[in-house]
């Protein structure tokens, strides 16, 4: 760009030089005593002054005025040109003038463009800077409605853990006494271990009321993202067979150690993965694999410039998920499974959030969902 720039100034140069050289040659050329071809000449000598100020701003003008002032000077003072020489010693500071004039013109103009160009330029940033302010609202807000269906689920979790456990408790022992009179195999049998598996069912989801009400707080140590991954690679191995679906690892080589707590880690990704197998229950293929991140291309807009990300994903070939449920699928109590209580994304959300990580959604109805987990790596929590 540089370079471009200065060969259109060596070419305009040229330009001016040419063009003064030519109207000076036409000028000394023209005798004196053909006054109206000779002061034709005179007047060609605006053109350069003009084309100087145009191209080159004031100092541009004033010199090209005073370039052709000083060659046309001695023609004037040596060349006798009888009662005409002070008419053409005027044409001197209308020289100078219009070259002064014509970079005035040309300076207040650029000025003028560099002034919009910065207002441009200042109100694409707050543009910009109101496009981020606007997010960060969005995402308060988000934030803000959450929080206030959490302490509407404090409020219902402390008196659902009293008023179902105890029946529940009450019922399964009682179930279990009956359930010793029939042998396996009776008909009656069958309806006890449906019985005890509904028990079981309910407790689970006032279970996952209360740990999502009352989280536990975290405990943080040193993990390495991988060894975590292929740990969860053996829990859900088994159901992934009955759903016959493949499972294929993939993990980056270089630094993986996040400070996190590696229970509630592992609780996370095992939710992500159960839901990608019950997507899949004709079965289908689960990725799982590993990268470093660049904040920019994860959406961290606040990282620190040194700080490094590690990013774990899981890629189902699945059902996919609905555009329009896509925003809400780690909302509390969201659902669109015919038994789910809408809890299992929603404390994933939580327990990232809590890792100060990133958790993202891409799908594709009929193609597929992916989940991205995005966690800072060791050194950075410390920060």
């Amino acid at each position: 760009m540089n370079g471009e720039r200065g060969q259109g100034r060596w070419f305009r140069r040229s330009v001016l030089g040419l063009l003064i050289a030519g109207v000076l040659t036409g000028h000394l050329l023209v005798p004196v005593v053909h006054q109206v071809p000779h002061d034709l000449f005179i007047r060609l000598y605006y053109l350069p002054i003009a084309l100087g100020g145009v191209w080159f701003g004031l100092w541009g003008g004033l010199g090209t005025a005073g370039l052709i002032t000083l060659l046309y000077l001695p023609h004037i003072l040596f060349v006798d040109h009888g009662n005409l020489t002070f008419g053409y010693l005027l044409e001197i500071p209308v020289f100078l003038g219009v070259g002064l004039l014509t970079g005035l013109i040309v300076e207040r103009q650029a000025q003028y463009r560099r002034g919009l160009e910065a207002q441009a330029e200042t109100l694409a940033r707050s543009h910009r800077e109101l496009q981020e302010q606007t997010r960060l609202l969005l995402e308060k807000e988000t934030q803000l409605r959450r929080a206030d269906r959490l302490s509407a689920l404090g409020q219902l979790s402390a008196g659902l853990a009293h008023e179902i456990r105890n029946p529940l408790g009450a019922i399964k022992g009682a179930v279990e006494i009956l359930e010793e009179d029939y042998p396996a195999g009776h008909p009656k049998a069958e309806f006890y271990a449906i019985i005890l598996k509904e028990v079981k069912r309910l407790n689970d989801v006032v279970t996952n009321f209360l740990n999502f009400a009352r989280p536990v707080a975290p405990h943080f140590a040193p993990v390495d993202v991988r060894e975590v991954l292929t740990g969860l690679e053996g829990l859900i191995s088994g159901q992934a067979r009955a759903y016959r679906v493949q499972i294929f690892t993939s993990f980056h080589v270089g630094p993986a150690r996040v400070m996190v707590d590696e229970a509630l880690l592992k609780q996370a990704f095992l939710n992500i993965a159960l839901n990608a197998l019950e997507a899949m229950p004709d079965g289908g293929d689960l990725a799982i694999s590993t990268r470093l991140a660049d904040p920019a291309t994860a959406g961290i807009l606040d990282a620190e410039p040194r700080q490094e990300w590690v990013e774990a994903i899981f890629d189902d070939t699945g059902c996919g998920i609905l555009e329009e449920h896509l925003g809400r699928v780690f909302d509390p109590f969201f659902t669109t499974k015919k038994d789910g209580t809408g809890l299992g994304l929603a404390i994933t959300y939580r327990i990232i959030e809590n890792h100060r990580g990133i958790i993202r959604v891409m799908s594709q109805p009929g193609k597929g969902t992916t989940f991205v987990i995005t966690l800072p790596l060791e050194g950075a929590m410390q920060t």
